[in-house]
């Protein structure tokens, strides 16, 4: 212990390294807090953890959550002033310090979100399930981050006091002030841009997402090899006001794909041979919908998302518009794309994600001014349509599935999806 306090005085005896220290703690925390809210709020977290959304020990693993993440933030600011103090001051081992601090800031982000609502850097990398893939949820993530941050830590302590009399570093004196400012003067220093690494580390990422998805693509076929269900829903030969999308089951955890009626129409399937192009006529929808307000439309779904969300908050609803819209979002719309497991669908009420949020606001839109014009089942399909919109991979997947073409796109599981991951549709 005195020889880690004895490394740190000495470290930030430089008024440089508290500003390090500081604004990385700052950096981080603001960089943590907005991969959080890409897919949840704090308020719909809490209320997950109480009710249990998060498993046996749902309030255990939210406290666990919690503090992993405040300690890693923290441990995020000296760990980096203390990497980068060795690198400019000496030249004991730079690479593992580096690293395992990269590493750790890395494994910290990807943890950001929650098991129910999902990943944001897990989902752009194309893991839907996002943290309830993973058999702790995700406390592994944080886990690895915690030890990559604290062994840095500490190995770079450890080599503190070394550089400091090492002749072949830059022989930094810890007795006086004046001769770090004096060194610091007489050296050129270089300062690796850790920041830099970190941003182009993960456009990387998703530049690698973005290309094997279109490997993928490339290689797309029309198959005639249909079964039960797709005999049964069918590929749509004419336009029709239908759309397949998943329904939660009696068992409230497991979705079965379904045609719900829509309120827009949906285009005709062209049959044009290409399975996976064909699904994108049938399922992405243009233009702008009649009932739509402002500037909101299919072809800007971005600028939708927001506008729809904006009316969750906005829009009051009467007693009885109230009763409509909490059956809507508790027992029909399922978020099934971006949080829940295989065997447990999140329903849209327990979503913090953005796009959650539009739909919540979508009903209270459309129950205010087209209530009595249109069926539960009908705000329900055509809030899919918006869905798809907002994921397209998944909804894509589900309509070929349905209509026996996932060979052109290989299902994968998702929320609601069931232990097959294929809502109960045989190979």
């Amino acid at each position: 212990m005195y020889t880690i306090l004895t490394s740190l005085k000495i470290i930030f005896r430089e008024s440089f390294y508290r500003y390090v220290t500081f604004y990385t703690t700052l950096a981080f925390s603001y960089l943590s807090y907005w991969l959080f809210y890409k897919t949840t709020t704090i308020q719909t977290f809490l209320q997950n953890m109480k009710s249990g959304d998060f498993g046996s020990y749902s309030v255990l693993y939210g406290i666990t959550y919690i503090a992993t993440s405040i300690l890693i933030i923290l441990l995020s600011g000296v760990s980096v002033a203390t990497a980068l103090w060795l690198y400019r001051h000496s030249r004991l081992s730079q690479t593992k310090n580096i690293s395992a601090n990269f590493g750790g800031l890395l494994a910290a982000a990807f943890s950001m979100g929650c098991p129910v609502c999902g990943a944001f850097l897990l989902s752009a990398i194309g893991v839907a399930g996002g943290l309830a893939v993973f058999p702790l949820q995700g406390l592994e993530l944080k886990f690895l981050s915690l030890i990559l941050l604290i062994g840095s830590l500490l190995y770079g302590i450890s080599k503190v006091k070394a550089a400091i009399h090492c002749k072949e570093c830059n022989d930094i004196s810890h007795n006086l002030k004046s001769s770090v400012a004096k060194q610091g003067a007489q050296k050129r220093f270089v300062i690796l841009p850790l920041q830099n690494i970190f941003v182009f580390s993960l456009a990387g990422l998703f530049l690698v997402n973005q290309l094997l998805m279109s490997q993928v693509a490339a290689t797309m076929g029309m198959t005639s090899n249909k079964g039960f269900v797709a005999k049964l829903l069918g590929i749509q030969t004419k336009s029709t006001y239908t759309i397949i999308a998943p329904k939660i089951n009696p068992d409230g955890k497991t979705t079965s794909l379904f045609e719900w009626p829509t309120i827009t129409e949906v285009s005709a399937n062209p049959n044009s041979g290409n399975a996976l192009a064909d699904a994108k006529v049938v399922m992405i929808a243009t233009g702008k919908p009649f009932y739509a307000p402002d500037d909101v439309a299919f072809d800007d779904p971005i600028n939708a998302q927001k506008k729809w969300g904006v009316f969750e908050t906005s829009i009051k609803l009467s007693t009885e518009q109230e009763t409509r819209y909490q059956k809507l979002i508790s027992t029909m719309m399922t978020c099934s794309y971006c949080c829940g497991s295989a065997n447990n669908v999140t329903m849209n009420k327990n979503c913090g994600c953005a796009h959650a949020k539009a739909v919540r606001g979508f009903y209270r839109f459309m129950i205010t001014n087209f209530g009595d014009k249109y069926s539960d089942e009908q705000l329900v399909g055509e809030s899919h349509r918006w869905y798809a919109l907002w994921y397209p991979k998944g909804m894509l997947e589900d309509y070929l599935l349905a209509t026996g073409n996932d060979s052109a796109l290989p299902h994968e599981s998702h929320g609601g999806a069931g232990s097959d991951g294929r809502h109960g549709i045989a190979r």
